[in-house]
Parts: C-alpha cells; structure tokens; sequence
C-alpha cells in the first residue's frame, strides 16, 4: 500500500507549477512511471482546471501548450518606486 503525504503548507505561483509539469511533461516519455504518477496527475488536473477557467480551450493542443509557455505577467512599477 502506498502512503500518501499531503501538505497543506506547500505553496508555488502559477509560473512556478507551470513550470514544473512543463519539465516532468517533457521527460515523461524517458520515465514511464510518470504517466500515472498521482503528483503529475494532480498538477495537470490543477493546470487544466485553471487554463479551462481562463477560457483556454483543452481540445487544443495548441492552446495549451500556449498557455503553459506563457510567461508572467510583467511586474508594475509605479514611478515612486523607481525613485528608491
């Protein structure tokens, strides 16, 4: 029986678990055990219920991948701050 550890205290931006199943997606054909690894199904649920919320269409490979490789948005600066 496997154990499951959950962590309610583990926390990443957007970028950053885009990040992460961006790598794990692109080494899973090296590493079978990854298909149906419950972390990279449970990333990949999260991801496409956030990319489905933001109008991406999932039937399109293309619009995903977009979506994954987007980049954050650039940080504001406001003048002020430029100053100090």
């Amino acid at each position: 029986m496997t154990d499951i550890f959950s962590s309610p205290s583990l926390e990443a931006s957007l970028e950053d678990l885009k990040a992460i199943y961006r790598i794990l997606a692109e080494h899973a054909e090296q590493h079978p055990e990854l298909e149906k690894n419950t972390f990279l199904v449970a990333l990949r649920d999260l991801l496409e219920d956030q990319a489905e919320a933001e109008g991406v269409d999932l039937d399109d490979d293309a619009a995903w991948q977009a979506w994954l490789d987007e980049p954050p948005p650039p940080e504001v600066v406001s003048p002020s701050d430029m100053l100090n």
